[in-house]
């Protein structure tokens, strides 16, 4: 009966320290890349909005960005040197299929060949190639990107349909983490009630 009791709490103990705290499973690696992911792009749109010209170069830098996050958030899943050479070859003809079209576009928009697009124009179709890049890597990579195309995507139709979209953009944002933030949470709640049961 003695022994009982003095096992029981040692097993409570154990199993509330090695369960690691609500922050820590909101703001896994794999999670900060999502969220810095929807921070830029969501300061691409606005800087798009703003200055449609100047910001292709942003939507230039933010590409090898995007690739980086994906090699990151995928490095720890990867266990061997081979399929992690792979992984990166893999990210990089991904990426950078996606840069050399942006560059046609660019070239084509420069050099007369296409002079019914003008800037605008021109920066919602590089968004738009970025949107769907970012979709094929979500489908097939890591789902989360896909979360992130869908706002790359709302923010290029709101660009199109509004001229002031720089308020929407933070509240869709904002609105975008909050709701994932809150998934993440009752998700691990649920993962730890079946872990019990």
């Amino acid at each position: 009966m003695p022994e009982e009791l003095t096992l029981t709490p040692a097993a409570d103990a154990a199993s509330t320290t090695s369960r690691p705290s609500l922050l820590r499973r909101l703001f896994r690696l794999r999670d900060v890349g999502f969220y810095l992911m929807i921070a830029l792009a969501w300061f691409g749109a606005v800087y798009t909005d703003t200055d449609a010209h100047a910001s292709r170069w942003y939507w230039y830098g933010l590409i090898p960005i995007f690739g980086l996050i994906c090699i990151i958030t995928q490095w720890p899943h990867v266990e061997t040197a081979k399929a992690r050479a792979l992984l990166v070859f893999q990210q990089f003809l991904h990426w950078g299929g996606l840069l050399l079209l942006m560059q046609l576009v660019f070239i084509a928009t420069t050099q007369g060949f296409m002079d019914t697009l003008d800037d605008r124009q021109a920066s919602f179709l590089l968004m738009l190639n970025v949107t769907l890049t970012t979709f094929l890597a979500g489908i097939y990579f890591n789902w989360r990107l896909c979360i992130v195309a869908l706002f790359l995507g709302a923010g290029a139709v709101f660009m199109v349909l509004m001229q002031n979209i720089a308020p929407m953009l933070v509240y869709a944002g904002i609105a975008a983490i909050v709701i994932y933030l809150l998934w993440s949470w009752l998700y691990s709640r649920w993962q730890a009630r079946q872990a019990v049961e």
